[in-house]
């Protein structure tokens, strides 16, 4: 690797996406991709619940996503018909006590904003929607009515290091230090 224009540090679903990404979008140059574990045993990516959910307080973070979800939903446009993740889209719920109601309607209206598809159901309507439901010491509970669920993770991370071998994105085994450098293995 005597020269490369982006060198992105960690091979799992964020820095594939990222490499991904950057070639979605036209970007030329020469990339290359170091990851210690290229079985990915430890990796978060592999490890996760691998759950995608736009119930956050912070715009961005809805932002995001959405840009995911959309990614999800043209999956096949991207990787070809036989592209799949298995991605179940049941929602989300995340309940709250009378001293956290208030954190959850601040947190509905910024997702609404994000055009998000949340509801907010104070504990009866709850319990009529989700009759395993308790509605003991809750006061209310948003739950995602869509763009939210659950995926396959090490599939969507197979999609992007394929289309990256097909998009000449060379991928390292190696680990980076700060004292000497990248050290790849081949």
């Amino acid at each position: 690797m005597a020269s490369t224009d982006i060198v992105i540090i960690g091979g799992a679903i964020v820095g594939a996406s990222i490499a991904w990404s950057l070639r979605e979008e036209g970007f030329a140059g020469s990339i290359a991709l170091i990851e210690r574990d290229p079985q990915f045993t430890c990796s978060a990516t592999t490890l996760s619940a691998a759950s995608i959910r736009q119930q956050f307080s912070i715009a961005e973070n809805i932002r995001l996503s959405r840009f995911t979800l959309g990614l999800f939903r043209e999956l096949k446009k991207h990787f070809g018909d036989d592209a799949d993740i298995g991605f179940r889209e049941k929602g989300y719920l995340i309940l709250a006590g009378p001293e956290g109601g208030s954190i959850l309607e601040a947190n509905h209206a910024v997702q609404l904003a994000e055009g998000a598809d949340i509801v907010l159901e104070d504990a009866e309507t709850l319990q009529k929607r989700f009759a395993w439901l308790s509605g003991e010491g809750l006061s209310a509970g948003a739950y995602g009515r869509s763009g939210e669920g659950w995926f396959d993770a090490h599939a969507l991370l197979m999609l992007f290091r394929k289309a990256l071998r097909q998009r000449n994105v060379e991928m390292i085994t190696g680990e980076v230090s700060s004292q000497s450098g990248a050290r790849a293995t081949a």
